[in-house]
């Protein structure tokens, strides 16, 4: 069966291999970005990310437990910030680094394309067909790709120009410790040894589901004029 840290450094390894793969993820190809093209990535990116609330709406309303629905409301007030800044200002600190005013995205969803709104649907509809530990399992598994997808972000960010104040929202996730949390509170050790296939099928539905998105996104970015 082998455990689920090898399970999970051997899943992270496939993430990062399947980047290499995609454009997106390939800097020297990324520089030449226009700045139509830029923008365009800030706007479209915001979709990929900010409805993530959904997400987490669905949990928390589906936790069979207190315990459960703090340990989400705990995720949730982290992306608030604390004294600091919230994660969706810091966001928008970065695309105003680009000249980009995401106040469009936020209220007309201008940018919201198809393939991003299957992205968010598919989440949902996940965890609306399993139960409590599968909706636990995905919720773990998309927590643990920041550790991955944001460390690649990050890089990309700096290769388009962004300096300063513009990188915190990826240098931010990059560091955060989302994953760690439900690893914690909600028990993914114990579903592991109860089901380990239940685990490596969210696993692997999550990161195939991301892989996707990163492809279209790239395509979507370097095929706009």
């Amino acid at each position: 069966m082998g455990s689920l840290s090898e399970f999970l450094k051997e899943w992270d390894q496939q993430q990062r291999a399947e980047h290499i793969k995609i454009s997106l993820f390939k800097l020297e190809e990324v520089k030449n970005w226009t700045d139509a093209q830029k923008q365009y990535f800030v706007k479209l990116f915001y979709h990929l990310r900010g409805h993530f609330h959904d997400f987490l709406w669905f949990m928390a309303n589906h936790a069979p437990t207190k315990e459960a629905k703090q340990a989400i409301l705990g995720n949730i007030s982290e992306e608030f910030g604390g004294d600091k800044k919230s994660h969706e200002q810091l966001y928008f600190e970065f695309a105003s680094a680009l000249g980009v005013n995401l106040i469009d995205e936020v209220v007309n969803q201008t940018t919201y394309l198809p393939f991003a709104k299957e992205f968010n649907r598919k989440h949902l509809q996940w965890l609306a067909n399993t139960d409590w530990d599968g909706k636990v399992i995905a919720f773990a598994a998309y927590e643990r790709l920041d550790n991955v997808d944001y460390a690649d972000l990050l890089s990309l960010a700096q290769s388009i120009g962004i300096t300063s104040r513009g990188l915190l929202f990826f240098e931010v996730h990059k560091k955060v410790q989302h994953y760690e949390m439900v690893e914690e509170y909600l028990n993914l050790k114990d579903l592991w040894e109860k089901d380990p296939q239940k685990v490596k099928t969210g696993f692997n539905f999550i990161g195939q589901h991301q892989n996707q998105m990163w492809k279209n996104l790239s395509e979507a970015v370097f095929n706009h004029k």
